[in-house]
Order: structure tokens, then C-alpha cells, then sequence
């Protein structure tokens, strides 16, 4: 059986926001912080959950940095790492390089890591992108309603879903990890490397 994924050191803390558990590892809230979470978890309670027997890539409703409408679908064919993350989240930003670094070990078309921003608007995520100083070319994409949360079952911040060639869920990991650990990249490689279950 392969583990997934390896975390040590890496944030434990959580908050609670009326059942929605956000992650915020060692770091202080301030009132903004408190009060974004709040308001996410309020957006939460207005939708229904996605039916398990329905594709993942087909309830993601996305779109990418410029506003333009993305088909979640062209990612199928591969493993893929979805990072569910928003710029007010410390422990969100602070595993980004180790996103990239674990992306820079694999070819795309055998897995590839791609990010998806909940809640905010593209002008929030393009001015903290210019003001970061690591180098950052992974995906980006935008679910500015915050509509993830209840459609696929996010229960904290960061959270990712591993999703196999097909789109199928493997696993969902709740918090953040250093994402280019060895262990890490032994469990992607064997992954790719596993014949599929049918």
C-alpha cells in the first residue's frame, strides 16, 4: 500500500468554522483572516454536496487568471494533484514552492500538479503572484464563489485531491505538506508506475 503523503514538521492546528475545519498550522488569525473563513464557510451551507458517482472534473466549475471559462477535463489521462488554496491562508502560500519543486520531478503528461484559488477574484490572485519572489509556473485556476467547498467536500485549508488518469478521487490530503519530501516523490512515482485497477 502506498502512503500518502509524508508531513512531518508541517502544520497541525485547525480552526473550525460552523463544522468547516481550516487550517492555519502556527500561524496568528487576524480579524480579516477570521472573518474571510467565516464567510466561506456561510457560502458553504447553500449547496448541496456532489453525488459521489459523478466525475470530479465535471463539478469544478473554474476559470483561469484572465476570466476565461476552463474545461477541468483536459487534465484526464494523467495523475494530477489538485491544490485547493487562497492567498489569505498562511500555510497555503508557504507549501507553494514545494508544489513546484515536486512538479519540476515528473513529466506533466505523467502527473502534473495544478492549483485552484477558492473565493477570491483574479485581481487578488494576480497581485500576489507578482509580489512572491520564488518562480512559479504551475496552472491556476480560479473558483471565485467558493463553490468547491460544498460540491466536492473540502474540509479545510489547504486541502488537494489526488485524481487518477480517469478523475477518480484516490485520496484527499487536509493540510499542508512538504510537497517534494523523498517519501513524497517515491509515493508519486509508484503511482504512475501501478498498473490500474479496473
Amino acid at each position: 500500500m502506498i502512503t500518502l503523503f509524508y508531513a512531518k514538521g508541517i502544520f497541525s492546528n485547525t480552526t473550525n468554522f460552523q463544522g468547516h475545519a481550516m487550517q492555519f498550522g502556527n500561524y496568528r488569525q487576524g480579524p480579516a483572516t477570521a472573518f474571510v473563513g467565516v464567510i466561506l464557510s456561510l457560502l458553504c451551507s447553500f449547496s448541496p454536496a456532489a453525488s459521489a458517482a459523478e466525475s470530479l472534473y465535471d463539478n469544478l466549475q473554474l476559470t483561469d487568471l484572465k476570466g476565461n471559462s476552463v474545461d477541468f477535463n483536459q487534465h484526464r489521462g494523467g495523475l494530477v494533484l489538485i491544490n485547493f488554496w487562497a492567498t489569505w491562508c498562511p500555510p497555503c502560500v508557504k507549501e507553494m514552492p514545494s508544489l513546484q519543486r515536486l512538479q519540476q520531478q515528473f513529466d506533466p503528461d505523467e502527473f502534473s500538479v495544478v492549483l485552484v484559488n477558492l473565493g477570491q477574484t483574479a485581481t487578488t490572485v494576480n497581485h500576489f503572484f507578482e509580489e512572491q519572489t520564488f518562480g512559479f509556473s504551475l496552472p491556476v485556476y480560479l473558483d471565485s464563489k467558493g463553490q468547491a467547498f460544498t460540491q466536492l467536500g473540502i474540509q479545510g485549508m489547504p486541502s488537494s485531491f489526488l485524481v487518477d488518469a480517469s478523475g477518480n478521487r484516490i485520496e484527499t490530503i487536509v493540510g499542508a505538506r512538504e510537497w517534494d519530501h523523498p517519501d513524497n516523490v517515491k509515493a508519486v512515482r509508484e503511482l504512475i508506475s501501478a498498473p490500474p485497477e479496473y
